[in-house]
């Protein structure tokens, strides 16, 4: 394909550019800087608040815009800028808290952007461990839930689904006025959670909001990613790709490269764009 019809390139991080170690690797960053010189737009897509992807990323990392929070924020990597941010309303919170607090799940709610990285823990029930060690990571800023102190707003809440898979399309048809999301747990890598978001927010809807603001509405994008909340991205994008480690069911549907361990990133850009 020739190279001048791909305008953006969006792609995850955690399991996709990133290997298991958290790191880029060198041939991955190479790429990253070559499609800079060709004017290809680089968008990070990624599930990580605005404070883990600080910590994650070095100030100077090779991206042009960053959608984060699976969506629910877009950012410009180069002035650190927020341009956008989507949350969930009072209204939708507390019914949200309802359901999960009717089905004894445990969960977590997190505050509006910049600040998602503070949350609210409710892991009174069997199986919580998963959660409490991802609470962990921002333990000096984690209070417990309280629910008659629901916050106005929040970017998401976290839900474990504690190996009932199917738990998903029921809670899923009883939130249809929010978005939610199946998601692999980033801390054992077993199991399944499900992330509850404001209904517009979705790492496409994130990357449709900047082509607009940039206006580039007509823009060809790509999408490589390797887990279930990409899989909007995927089904957006007009060339989408996965990681060899990506679920069975995503690389049934979209284009297979390399794991994220053997720069599966370099790989799909460098079949289509000739560098």
């Amino acid at each position: 394909m020739p190279t001048e019809v791909v305008d953006i390139i969006a792609f995850d991080l955690d399991g996709t550019l990133l290997n298991d170690e958290k790191k880029v690797s060198s041939l991955d960053l190479q790429t990253l800087e070559q499609l800079h010189k060709m004017k290809i737009l680089r968008v990070v897509a990624t599930g990580r608040n605005y404070y883990s992807l600080l910590k994650i990323l070095p100030i100077d990392f090779p991206a042009d815009y960053v959608i984060f929070s699976s969506g629910a924020g877009v950012m410009d990597w180069n002035s650190k800028q927020i341009l956008h941010t989507q949350h969930l309303e009072k209204k939708e919170l507390e019914l949200s808290i309802k359901i999960l607090l009717h089905y004894e799940l445990n969960f977590s709610v997190h505050l509006p952007i910049p600040n998602n990285h503070h949350l609210l823990l409710h892991a009174p029930h069997p199986l919580a461990d998963d959660l409490v060690n991802y609470t962990a990571f921002y333990k000096d800023f984690v209070t417990s839930f309280n629910p008659n102190k629901i916050p106005n707003q929040a970017t998401q809440l976290i839900a474990l689904l504690n190996n009932h898979i199917n738990l998903f399309d029921e809670l899923q048809t009883k939130m249809s006025f929010a978005k939610t999301i199946l998601t692999t747990s980033p801390i054992n890598h077993k199991s399944m959670w499900m992330e509850i978001f404001h209904k517009s927010v979705s790492k496409a809807n994130g990357l449709i909001w900047l082509c607009k603001h940039l206006k580039m509405n007509h823009a060809v994008s790509m999408g490589i990613g390797n887990d279930y909340n990409d899989t909007d991205l995927l089904n957006h994008t007009d060339i989408s790709f996965v990681v060899n480690n990506a679920p069975k069911e995503l690389k049934e549907k979209h284009r297979l490269v390399k794991s994220n361990n053997e720069s599966g990133f370099t790989e799909a850009v460098s079949s289509i764009v000739n560098f």
